[in-house]
Protein backbone atom coordinates (compact mmCIF):
# COMPACT_ATOMS: atom_id res chain seq x y z
CA UNK A 1 0.00 0.00 0.00
CA UNK A 2 1.46 3.28 -0.97
CA UNK A 3 0.28 6.12 1.43
CA UNK A 4 0.10 10.05 0.49
CA UNK A 5 0.54 11.85 3.14
CA UNK A 6 -0.18 16.17 2.54
CA UNK A 7 2.48 17.60 4.53
CA UNK A 8 1.26 21.24 4.27
CA UNK A 9 3.68 23.91 3.97
CA UNK A 10 6.37 21.40 5.54
CA UNK A 11 6.52 22.68 9.36
CA UNK A 12 4.58 20.56 12.06
CA UNK A 13 2.29 23.32 13.20
CA UNK A 14 0.35 23.13 9.52
CA UNK A 15 0.29 19.35 9.80
CA UNK A 16 -2.36 17.28 10.99
CA UNK A 17 -2.43 14.82 13.90
CA UNK A 18 -3.32 12.11 11.07
CA UNK A 19 -0.21 13.30 8.78
CA UNK A 20 2.29 13.29 11.85
CA UNK A 21 0.73 10.08 12.74
CA UNK A 22 1.63 8.20 9.32
CA UNK A 23 5.05 9.52 9.31
CA UNK A 24 6.05 8.21 12.75
CA UNK A 25 5.09 4.97 11.85
CA UNK A 26 5.91 4.84 8.45
CA UNK A 27 8.70 2.00 7.83
CA UNK A 28 9.78 3.69 4.44
CA UNK A 29 9.15 7.53 3.49
CA UNK A 30 9.35 8.78 0.33
CA UNK A 31 9.76 12.43 -0.77
CA UNK A 32 11.68 15.22 -2.07
CA UNK A 33 14.63 16.69 -0.33
CA UNK A 34 12.44 19.27 1.69
CA UNK A 35 9.77 17.27 2.74
CA UNK A 36 12.35 14.75 3.83
CA UNK A 37 13.86 16.84 6.11
CA UNK A 38 10.92 18.11 7.38
CA UNK A 39 9.57 14.58 8.25
CA UNK A 40 13.22 13.41 9.94
CA UNK A 41 12.22 14.83 13.39
CA UNK A 42 8.77 13.22 13.20
CA UNK A 43 9.94 9.62 12.25
CA UNK A 44 12.52 6.89 12.06
CA UNK A 45 11.34 5.77 8.93
CA UNK A 46 14.07 4.77 6.52
CA UNK A 47 14.17 8.01 3.89
CA UNK A 48 14.12 7.44 0.21
CA UNK A 49 14.62 10.88 -1.98
CA UNK A 50 12.67 11.49 -5.13
CA UNK A 51 14.09 13.28 -7.97
CA UNK A 52 13.39 16.40 -9.11
CA UNK A 53 11.17 15.06 -12.11
CA UNK A 54 7.38 15.28 -11.24
CA UNK A 55 6.21 11.92 -12.26
CA UNK A 56 8.70 10.29 -14.42
CA UNK A 57 9.24 6.73 -14.64
CA UNK A 58 12.14 7.09 -11.90
CA UNK A 59 9.59 8.03 -9.92
CA UNK A 60 7.23 4.86 -10.56
CA UNK A 61 10.45 2.88 -10.42
CA UNK A 62 11.22 4.21 -6.98
CA UNK A 63 7.59 3.77 -5.53
CA UNK A 64 7.31 -0.12 -7.15
CA UNK A 65 10.82 -1.01 -5.53
CA UNK A 66 10.45 0.24 -2.15
CA UNK A 67 6.43 -0.78 -2.10
CA UNK A 68 7.51 -4.69 -2.54
CA UNK A 69 8.49 -4.69 1.24
CA UNK A 70 5.76 -3.28 2.36
CA UNK A 71 3.90 -0.19 2.92
CA UNK A 72 5.16 3.45 2.43
CA UNK A 73 4.16 6.61 2.89
CA UNK A 74 4.97 9.01 0.09
CA UNK A 75 4.99 12.55 1.68
CA UNK A 76 4.12 15.60 -0.73
CA UNK A 77 3.97 19.55 0.20
CA UNK A 78 0.42 20.92 0.45
CA UNK A 79 -2.71 18.37 -0.03
CA UNK A 80 -2.57 15.24 -2.30
CA UNK A 81 -5.49 16.46 -4.06
CA UNK A 82 -4.04 20.37 -5.09
CA UNK A 83 -1.26 19.57 -7.86
CA UNK A 84 0.55 17.03 -6.13
CA UNK A 85 1.45 13.99 -8.31
CA UNK A 86 -1.02 11.55 -6.04
CA UNK A 87 -3.55 11.47 -9.10
CA UNK A 88 -1.19 10.11 -11.25
CA UNK A 89 0.57 7.70 -8.81
CA UNK A 90 -3.18 6.52 -8.20
CA UNK A 91 -3.84 6.02 -11.78
CA UNK A 92 -0.84 3.98 -11.83
CA UNK A 93 -0.72 1.74 -9.07
CA UNK A 94 -4.81 1.36 -8.82
CA UNK A 95 -7.43 3.19 -6.17
CA UNK A 96 -7.41 -0.11 -4.06
CA UNK A 97 -3.57 0.68 -3.18
CA UNK A 98 -3.13 4.11 -2.61
CA UNK A 99 -4.76 6.09 0.21
CA UNK A 100 -4.15 9.53 0.83
CA UNK A 101 -3.87 11.56 4.57
CA UNK A 102 -5.03 15.38 3.25
CA UNK A 103 -2.76 18.33 3.72
CA UNK A 104 -3.11 22.46 4.11
CA UNK A 105 -2.79 23.39 0.56
CA UNK A 106 -1.36 27.03 -0.05
CA UNK A 107 -4.82 28.35 -1.84
CA UNK A 108 -6.16 27.85 1.67
CA UNK A 109 -3.31 29.97 3.96
CA UNK A 110 -3.60 32.30 0.96
CA UNK A 111 -7.17 33.15 1.03
CA UNK A 112 -6.53 32.64 5.30
CA UNK A 113 -4.09 35.46 4.72
CA UNK A 114 -5.60 37.73 2.92
CA UNK A 115 -9.49 37.43 3.88
CA UNK A 116 -10.73 35.65 0.81
CA UNK A 117 -13.44 32.41 0.42
CA UNK A 118 -12.01 30.13 -1.95
CA UNK A 119 -14.98 29.09 -3.01
CA UNK A 120 -15.50 29.09 -6.46
CA UNK A 121 -12.50 29.81 -6.77
CA UNK A 122 -10.02 28.55 -10.35
CA UNK A 123 -6.65 27.49 -10.49
CA UNK A 124 -3.67 26.74 -12.41
CA UNK A 125 -0.03 25.82 -12.27
CA UNK A 126 2.74 27.79 -14.27
CA UNK A 127 5.71 25.95 -12.90
CA UNK A 128 6.90 22.40 -14.69
CA UNK A 129 4.23 22.73 -17.39
CA UNK A 130 3.65 24.05 -20.84
CA UNK A 131 2.41 27.67 -20.46
CA UNK A 132 -1.11 28.34 -20.95
CA UNK A 133 -2.77 31.13 -23.19
CA UNK A 134 -3.13 34.24 -21.19
CA UNK A 135 -6.17 34.84 -22.45
CA UNK A 136 -7.87 31.05 -21.43
CA UNK A 137 -6.53 32.41 -17.78
CA UNK A 138 -8.42 35.24 -18.14
CA UNK A 139 -11.86 33.88 -19.59
CA UNK A 140 -11.73 31.30 -16.10
CA UNK A 141 -11.09 34.17 -14.03
CA UNK A 142 -14.14 35.88 -15.47
CA UNK A 143 -16.26 33.34 -14.33
CA UNK A 144 -14.85 32.32 -11.42
CA UNK A 145 -15.17 34.35 -8.15
CA UNK A 146 -10.79 34.14 -8.41
CA UNK A 147 -7.80 33.00 -9.97
CA UNK A 148 -4.92 31.59 -7.87
CA UNK A 149 -2.09 30.64 -9.36
CA UNK A 150 0.96 28.31 -8.29
CA UNK A 151 3.45 30.53 -9.81
CA UNK A 152 6.91 27.74 -8.28
CA UNK A 153 9.85 28.61 -7.40
CA UNK A 154 11.71 31.86 -6.86
CA UNK A 155 13.59 31.56 -9.88
CA UNK A 156 10.57 31.77 -12.27
CA UNK A 157 7.90 33.41 -9.97
CA UNK A 158 8.36 36.92 -10.40
CA UNK A 159 8.64 36.18 -14.18
CA UNK A 160 5.19 34.16 -14.26
CA UNK A 161 4.08 37.33 -12.83
CA UNK A 162 5.53 40.23 -15.15
CA UNK A 163 4.15 37.58 -18.40
CA UNK A 164 0.42 37.90 -17.18
CA UNK A 165 1.08 41.29 -16.30
CA UNK A 166 1.15 42.09 -20.11
CA UNK A 167 -2.14 40.57 -20.52
CA UNK A 168 -4.48 44.15 -20.79
CA UNK A 169 -7.53 42.12 -18.93
CA UNK A 170 -5.22 40.65 -16.56
CA UNK A 171 -2.87 43.01 -15.70
CA UNK A 172 -5.96 45.55 -14.05
CA UNK A 173 -6.94 42.85 -11.47
CA UNK A 174 -6.93 43.17 -7.68
CA UNK A 175 -3.75 40.89 -6.95
CA UNK A 176 -1.97 39.53 -3.84
CA UNK A 177 0.93 37.31 -3.69
CA UNK A 178 2.25 35.09 -0.89
CA UNK A 179 5.86 34.04 -0.83
CA UNK A 180 6.84 31.37 1.36
CA UNK A 181 3.53 30.58 2.59
CA UNK A 182 3.21 28.72 6.43
CA UNK A 183 7.42 29.09 6.46
CA UNK A 184 9.57 31.21 8.84
CA UNK A 185 9.83 34.46 6.28
CA UNK A 186 6.69 33.53 4.91
CA UNK A 187 5.74 37.69 3.51
CA UNK A 188 2.18 38.79 1.66
CA UNK A 189 1.75 41.48 -0.66
CA UNK A 190 -1.34 43.00 -2.30
CA UNK A 191 -1.81 45.82 -5.34
CA UNK A 192 -4.96 47.44 -6.35
CA UNK A 193 -3.32 45.88 -9.82
CA UNK A 194 -1.54 42.75 -11.39
CA UNK A 195 1.01 45.41 -12.89
CA UNK A 196 1.40 47.08 -9.77
CA UNK A 197 2.23 43.87 -8.31
CA UNK A 198 4.93 42.87 -11.04
CA UNK A 199 6.79 45.86 -9.81
CA UNK A 200 7.83 44.16 -6.58
CA UNK A 201 11.34 43.12 -6.22
CA UNK A 202 10.70 40.26 -2.93
CA UNK A 203 10.79 36.68 -3.89
CA UNK A 204 10.52 33.88 -1.86
CA UNK A 205 11.16 30.01 -2.81
CA UNK A 206 7.73 29.60 -3.31
CA UNK A 207 4.85 31.61 -4.69
CA UNK A 208 0.96 32.23 -5.13
CA UNK A 209 -0.87 34.33 -6.70
CA UNK A 210 -4.39 35.53 -6.39
CA UNK A 211 -6.13 37.21 -9.02
CA UNK A 212 -9.75 38.86 -8.46
CA UNK A 213 -12.03 41.37 -10.46
CA UNK A 214 -12.46 44.89 -8.40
Amino acid sequence: MIRVVGMGPGVPRYMTDEATDALSAARVIIAGKKMLEAAAPLSRARMVELPQSGMSDEVVGVLERESRGGDVVLAVSGDPGFYSFAKKVIARFGRDNVTTVPGLASIQLLAARIGRSWVNVASEALYGRELPERRALAERLACSAALVVMLGPAHDAISHIRWLAEDEALSGMWAAVGWNLGLPGELVFEAESLADLARCPYAGDLGTLWLERH
